[in-house]
C-alpha cells in the first residue's frame, strides 16, 4: 500500500475518532445536574457525606438537583415536581417521596434537592422515579 493509499483511510479514522469524541462530551456533559454549588466549594464535602437511611450515598455529582417541592399533610410526607427527562417541554410531575430517602438533617445547599434517576414502563412509557435521596429545604 502506498502513502497515498493510507491518507484517506487515516482521514477517515480520525474523522470517526473525533466524531465519537464530541458524541461523549455532548452526552455526558450536557445532561448532567451537578449538586455541587461551584460558588460555594466549601459544601463539596456536606454534599459527599449525605446518606439515605440506607446508608447509601446521595451524591455520585451527576443525578443531584434543586427542587420544587411541599409537604403534602394529607399523606404526611414530602412531594417534588420531577420533570420527564426526555420530554422536557411538558409540564412536571408532582410525586411523593418515599419516607427511605429522606433526610433529616441541616440543609446547608440553602434549597431542597432530590437525587433519583427515571425508570420507564416497558408497555406505555410511563415514567417513574428510582430514588436515592431528598432533603427539604430550609423551611421544611
Amino acid at each position: 500500500m502506498t502513502s497515498s493509499n493510507r491518507r484517506p483511510v487515516h482521514l477517515c479514522r480520525l474523522m470517526v475518532a473525533r466524531t465519537v469524541g464530541l458524541c461523549a462530551v455532548t452526552f455526558f456533559g450536557f445532561n448532567t445536574a451537578f449538586s455541587h454549588d461551584l460558588m460555594r466549594p466549601e459544601l463539596n464535602a456536606w454534599f459527599e457525606s449525605l446518606k439515605n437511611k440506607a446508608g447509601e450515598p446521595c451524591c455520585d455529582g451527576g443525578d443531584g438537583q434543586h427542587a420544587e417541592a411541599e409537604w403534602d399533610m394529607a399523606k404526611n410526607g414530602y412531594r417534588v415536581l420531577l420533570n420527564h427527562p426526555h420530554r422536557p417541554n411538558e409540564r412536571g410531575q408532582w410525586i411523593d417521596v418515599p419516607n427511605s430517602v429522606v433526610l433529616n438533617r441541616q440543609n446547608l445547599s440553602g434549597r431542597a434537592m432530590v437525587w433519583w434517576w427515571p425508570s420507564y414502563d416497558a408497555i406505555d412509557g410511563r415514567m417513574t422515579p428510582l430514588w436515592r435521596c431528598f432533603i427539604p429545604g430550609p423551611e421544611g
